[in-house]
């Protein structure tokens, strides 16, 4: 099991490979990682109870084909 500091290890990487990227659903996926990753770390220290977390995001295609 990854400690809360992993966790906030693995985040940062994400944002790093984030602003490196040029594809956008990457972008959003790897920022949307990131934020699970301190979350989970949160949780683990006690700070966030997991009733808390905000339900995963859909798909960015599944959102832009509910639009039209």
């Amino acid at each position: 099991m990854p400690t809360p500091k992993e966790c906030r290890q693995h985040a940062e990487e994400c944002l790093r490979f984030a602003s490196e990227t040029t594809q956008i659903y990457a972008r959003v996926a790897l920022l949307e990682l990131a934020a699970e990753f301190r979350e989970i770390a949160e949780q683990m220290e006690g700070r966030r109870p997991r009733s808390a977390t905000k339900p995963r995001s859909a798909d960015p295609k599944r959102r832009r084909a509910h639009r039209a």
